[in-house]
This record gives C-alpha cells, structure tokens and sequence, in this order.
C-alpha cells in the first residue's frame, strides 16, 4: 500500500494536470472565437455597390453608437453586424476608428428604398442583418412587423 505521502503527491499531480487542462482549452477559446476579427469582411464592405446582400430588417433605438456617434430615432442610420463590423478592423482597434463608420448603405425592400449611415455594431444580428433607427425602418415597413427581410447594399 502506498504512502500517505505518495497519495498526497499523486492527487497534487493529477490536480495540476487537470488546472493545467483548463487554463489550455480557456486559452484556446479566447485565442480562437467562434467568429474571429481576422476572417475577412464579406465582399462588397469596401464601398463598392457591387455586392449586394440579404437579410433581416429590424430597428432599435439609437443612442451613443459603436462609431462614437451619438443617433436619435429620427436619425437615417444602422447598425451592422458584429461579424461584419468586427472583421473590418484588427482586434483590439478603436471601434471609433473602424473603416465602415460613416460608410452609407441603400436598404430596399419591395419598390421602397432608404439611404442609411452605418453608426453601431449589431450584437444580435446575423452577419448580413442590419438594424436601423426608427424612422429609418419606418420607410420600408410598418413597426409593427418588427423583423422583415431586406436587400442591401453599399454606397459610394
């Protein structure tokens, strides 16, 4: 039968490699995200009109946004997606810096069309979901609907 010395050095062993375990996958995820700044934006980011793109429609009500700019609900502007806005700058940069600040987008849907001024980042939006102020949204649907699909692009 072992030692209680021997027991005691085998459970601090194993403790350390079950620590050591964890701090390498913990390293691992934060290292590696699920949707990592590094991978190129969609095409289309750079200004062109070129790409279009398709996804949901939904408001919210502006405030102090990612860009640094403070929005009201009468405002024309949008939030983007946080995998769009975020691949678009390198990782730890100035969110106020980020190159799609400013940059305009012609939300459509149907005959109806609206000029927006990307102002925020979209945490809950899909990576070709924008979110648009109140008044913004109003133009292409009734509030009421809340979440519609849209076709967008970018402005020179």
């Amino acid at each position: 039968m072992p030692s209680r010395r021997t027991i005691y050095i085998l459970i601090g062993v194993g403790g350390a490699a079950i620590l050591a375990t964890a701090l390498g996958v913990g390293l691992s995820m934060a290292l590696h995200p699920k949707h990592s700044s590094q991978q190129p934006p969609p095409s289309g980011t750079s200004g062109s009109s070129s790409s279009s793109f398709t996804g949901d429609l939904t408001y919210y009500t502006p405030g102090l946004g990612a860009c640094g700019i403070y929005s009201t609900a009468a405002d024309a502007i949008c939030a983007i997606s946080h995998i769009m806005y975020d691949a678009a700058a390198p990782r730890g940069a100035n969110p106020n810096l980020n190159p799609l600040c400013g940059k305009q987008i012609r939300a459509t849907r149907g005959s109806k069309s609206v000029l927006v001024t990307v102002v925020d980042r979209c945490e809950g939006c899909e990576v070709d979901d924008i979110d648009v102020s109140p008044s913004a949204f109003g133009k292409l649907a009734d509030e009421k609907e809340g979440r519609v699909q849209v076709k967008w692009e970018w402005v020179d």
